[in-house]
């Protein structure tokens, strides 16, 4: 049996992954940063081991990298505020390189990046991206995307250096419990309970089930080709579709009409304010410049390569939204 590293394991993804692993069985060891708490860990504490490093230290990671066999790599930064590029830079990318130069150096067989779509860029509407797209036909860009497809490219520099192979799996939006209730995902299916999603955006996006961003990572961990990117998600849906089916499994009223775009942009230089106000940057409003062009185009993309080469087959996102609406019922009694 193979001894698993996860980075950024207490995280919403990482978290979400580690305790799919767990569930089958799995040898594995979550990689925290120094004094961090479990996280979306709490409660299966005793069914993993625990190594600590941050990402930007290359001797802690190199330490916590003796013994294994794989690494998930998922640790990051996740925000699209611009502001926040220094920090991103140093994470996403920076981080990226460390993790996998460590990986290659302890005889890792290999790492499997949880990259994202937003480093394949963001496609102009009527379009399907897939995993070869021209990030240069981008229709906009932000400090995310940016960073995200620094650290692709800072992973396959490290993958050369050392000889580690790396696979990157560019996920759409997981929608999965484990992050903070009034921010991400989690607010969305929140507040669509609490029946204040009455409109939407006149956008869409590619979302990801739990189910799939589990099978999509222990596929291209088992068959994906070196060097390589697989587009994984389970459907492209429009903004209206989206909240309509989470209100369906929250048994919440579906939205009635799109928002304008002007008010749309209005919001996101509101939340700007308001964010800039908050000592966590990383607590961001849902709606910030940065991301209103994002929801207002249709942003979809093409999972053909990792359909026929890595055998996924795409689930319903219905599970995963029970299961973040469970795991918000759970946090409320709390």
């Amino acid at each position: 049996m193979p001894r698993i590293l996860v980075t950024g394991a207490s995280g919403s993804l990482g978290a979400t992954f580690t305790r799919q692993l767990i569930d089958r069985g799995a040898d594995v060891v979550a990689l925290l940063k120094p004094g961090e708490g479990p996280g979306g860990l709490a409660g299966v504490e005793g069914r993993f081991e625990t190594r600590q490093a941050d990402v930007r230290d290359p001797a802690a990671l190199r330490a916590a990298m003796r013994g294994i066999d794989e690494v998930y790599h998922f640790a990051g930064v996740a925000i699209t505020l611009n502001r926040l590029r220094g920090l991103m830079e140093e994470i996403n990318v920076r981080g990226t390189g460390h993790v996998v130069r460590a990986a290659g150096e302890a005889g890792v067989r290999r790492v499997v990046h949880a990259s994202s779509i937003s480093a394949i860029g963001y496609p102009p509407a009527g379009e399907l991206a897939d995993e070869d797209f021209d990030v240069r036909r981008s229709v906009t860009r932000n400090s995310y995307m940016d960073t995200k497809l620094g650290g692709e490219r800072e992973a396959l520099r490290a993958s050369a250096e050392t000889g580690v192979e790396v696979v990157m799996v560019n996920l759409g939006a997981v929608i999965a419990p484990y992050s903070h209730p009034r921010y991400g995902w989690a607010m969305l299916v929140e507040q669509t309970r609490r029946g204040r999603m009455r409109g939407y955006p006149p956008g869409g996006l590619a979302m990801c089930s739990i189910e799939d961003l589990t099978s999509g990572m222990l596929a291209a961990m088992a068959k994906g080709q070196p060097s390589r990117r697989y587009i994984v998600h389970s459907t492209n849906i429009s903004y209206r579709d989206l909240i309509g089916t989470i209100a369906g499994v929250v048994g919440a009223p579906p939205p009635r009409h799109a928002v304008p775009a002007p008010a749309i942009r209005v919001a996101g230089r509101l939340g700007a304010a308001f964010g800039a106000l908050r000592r966590d940057p990383m607590r961001s409003p849902f709606v910030v410049p940065e991301n209103t062009t994002l929801m207002l185009l249709p942003l979809y993309y093409d999972t053909t390569r990792a359909e026929t080469e890595l055998g996924l087959r795409p689930t319903p996102l219905e599970n995963s939204i029970a299961a973040v609406d469970r795991w918000l019922d759970k946090e409320r009694k709390r």
